[in-house]
């Protein structure tokens, strides 16, 4: 890890020289104002001492690994958590175990036509509850399920439809984006700020509290600049409480946040006191398409310590797999708010709707159905 000191006049400076130095992926790691000159204290100037670092992408990994391990065999050893989570986690993966037995018994009996609805559910990662639903919607309906009928697209997608949940809210006064790293919240943020301004006539600022990240304020900064929108930049909660404050005249302030992990309970400890700070009227939670159901399941879970209110689906555009239209509202509970399909602002993003949002599971379901 390379780690360099800075003592600046102002933040603009700072991260043009940290960027120079370490690179786009550098991270700060403390700020704070210092006073240079004056006598015995008294005067002088006020300056930043800003820490910044940039980690080498193999000893991350290293580092990384020897965690994990670390943590197996804690665990093994019964250090971390207590006996009682311990137990409660194995009777929890002993019942979900014998639904997936009681699904494949049920699954092996299937007809031809349910058999090729199932073969497609499960190719969009559709979770196995939700498919037996569907299975046994059909199979009770129309005995088994002709997927090259005329009508079966508007029969399944008018169905898929009802498993998912969207509600699109209104956006005033403080948004807060969160999610882990790198799932596009920082793109996403830029795509609504557009749009409130452009097409709502809205009177729009943007608080970023992503400091760690140097490539993301500076994107974000662009952003802001191109739509001339003023942006504000906050390094605690304290901080982001007293910009917020400043910022009341606003119709909209959206907040950005920095990627944390989902696994690292001290970060989730800072995204709860973030948001008892500044009180969101909304929160998003961002989460990309991609991820395995399994991954977004834990990060649901850590992340409702923010109290999200509604969820952003991104990257629409690097999955062919729809089926978490579905499985987001049985995981989450909480409604699609919008979706985005691209890196282009502002045009890769939509509202949810789950007429349309079913059509598109229900035309990859029957793609493989007729394939498989």
């Amino acid at each position: 890890m390379r780690i360099k000191r800075y003592v600046v006049e102002n933040i603009r400076e700072a991260m043009s020289m940290i960027k120079r130095d370490l690179g786009e992926n550098a991270v700060i790691l403390s700020t704070r104002k210092i006073r240079k000159g004056g006598l015995f204290g008294i005067g002088g100037k006020v300056y930043f001492e800003i820490t910044a670092a940039a980690e080498d992408v193999r000893e991350e990994k290293r580092e990384n690994v020897e965690t994990y391990k670390l943590q197996e065999v804690l665990v093994k050893n019964r250090l971390l958590g207590d006996d009682k989570n311990s137990e409660l986690e194995e009777i929890k993966r002993t019942v979900n175990e014998i639904k997936q037995l009681l699904v494949v018994e049920k699954v092996k009996t299937l007809p031809e036509g349910l058999s090729r609805i199932s073969y497609g559910l499960e190719r969009q990662g559709v979770m196995e509850g939700i498919k037996v639903k569907i299975l046994d919607f059909l199979r009770l309906k129309y005995g088994d399920f002709d997927s090259s009928s005329q009508n079966s697209f508007q029969v399944l997608s008018e169905y898929l439809a009802s498993f998912i949940k969207t509600n699109v809210p209104e956006i005033q006064g403080k948004v807060l984006f969160l999610g882990t790293t790198g799932v596009g919240k920082t793109t996403t943020l830029a795509k609504i700020a557009a749009k409130l301004k452009i097409e709502k006539r809205k009177k729009v600022a943007i608080l970023t509290l992503d400091t760690y990240r140097v490539a993301a304020t500076e994107q974000l900064k662009t952003y802001a600049e191109i739509m001339d929108i003023p942006m504000k930049i906050a390094y605690t909660p304290r901080e982001a409480e007293y910009e917020v404050i400043a910022l009341e005249g606003y119709d909209v302030i959206l907040m950005d946040t920095a990627g944390r992990s989902h696994q690292n309970e001290i970060q989730m400890n800072e995204v709860r006191a973030l948001v008892e700070a500044v009180k969101p009227n909304v929160s998003f939670l961002v989460i990309p398409m991609n991820y395995r159901t399994e991954d977004v399941e834990k990060i649901v879970e850590k992340f409702s310590v923010a109290k999200p209110t509604h969820l952003i689906l991104t990257k629409m555009d690097e999955t062919n797999c729809f089926g978490m239209f579905l499985n987001i509202t049985e995981i989450s509970k909480l409604p699609i708010a919008f979706v985005t399909n691209g890196q282009r602002v502002p045009d890769d993003i939509f509202e949810a709707n789950p007429i349309e949002l079913g059509r598109v599971v229900a035309s990859e379901v029957l793609r493989y159905a007729r394939s498989g």
